[in-house]
């Protein structure tokens, strides 16, 4: 099979890893990601609620 996990691991140290500012920054989107759900889910309640008044 084709794991890309696998590839990393069998490459030498240092090769393949992501830049700070490359990791930096996908951690930054992780957690936007991660919070766009809850964002919606309170917008989609403020718009009920507006609109049931």
């Amino acid at each position: 099979m084709n794991d890309p996990g696998s590839a990393m691991a069998d490459s030498p140290p240092g090769s393949l890893q992501p830049s700070d500012d490359d990791s930096a920054g996908s951690s930054w989107w992780d957690m936007v990601w991660f919070l766009l759900p809850f964002l919606g889910f309170v917008l989609l309640l403020a718009a009920m609620a507006f609109f049931a008044a």
